[in-house]
């Protein structure tokens, strides 16, 4: 499917992240949400995998921020510091022919699921140009160029969900930008029905082990 009318830029919603919690919080009634997107797809994770996890967040987390911070600002058309330390991640993705088309209406996008209780940031929402499709895409940064991708469905569900709950939205295609030292590759089109279908079915398997805790 192909969007025909444009859309406006989306209007910040009424919502407050605390990063070191992430944790969000719905102002208009004060209501943190209990849970999130993340934690919501930790379901499908091993305990080694969680420990990991954890065990190299100091390595990971300060270069995802850095990376996902110099693509928001070169979309907004602000003045960025690049860190050296990052600069095989940042220049291709921040060179890649993908942005020169690619016209947002939302970045860093924070949503909530008010029914459920799960808050959510979606890295961005646009149009490609050269498609004129609506797309949501996730940056996902990788140590290393060895490494192969591995399914977001359930993770672009999750945002389409709240694009839905929200903003009565609906996405014509989802798409996964890999960021490595040295490449960035563009991951093949998600269908956004597919990965809806896999975000309801990660929520009802975290639904469940919530019941047995």
């Amino acid at each position: 499917m192909k969007t025909t009318n444009k859309l406006k830029p989306l209007d910040p919603l009424p919502i407050e992240f605390d990063e070191e919690a992430h944790t969000y919080r719905w102002l208009p009634t004060n209501e943190v949400m209990g849970t999130s997107v993340t934690k919501v797809l930790s379901v499908h994770k091993t305990e080694r995998q969680l420990a990991n996890i954890e065990k190299y967040k100091h390595v990971w987390a300060p270069r995802g921020l850095h990376v996902h911070a110099s693509i928001e600002h070169k979309l907004k058309g602000l003045p960025f510091q690049l860190d050296p330390a990052y600069a095989e991640w940042t220049a291709p993705l921040l060179a890649h022919p993908f942005w020169s088309t690619f016209e947002p209406i939302a970045i860093e996008h924070r949503m909530c699921d008010l029914r459920r209780g799960i808050g959510g940031s979606c890295d961005m929402l646009g149009y490609d140009g050269l498609t004129g499709k609506l797309v949501l895409a996730d940056v996902k940064t990788q140590g290393s160029a060895r490494y192969g991708p591995y399914s977001t469905d359930a993770q672009m569900g999750g945002y389409q969900s709240m694009l839905l709950d929200r903003h009565r939205l609906v996405v014509d295609e989802c798409l996964t930008i890999w960021s490595r030292p040295g490449e960035t590759l563009i991951g093949d089109p998600q269908n956004p029905e597919e990965c809806l279908e896999e975000w309801e079915q990660t929520y009802d398997a975290w639904e469940l082990l919530q019941e047995e805790i």
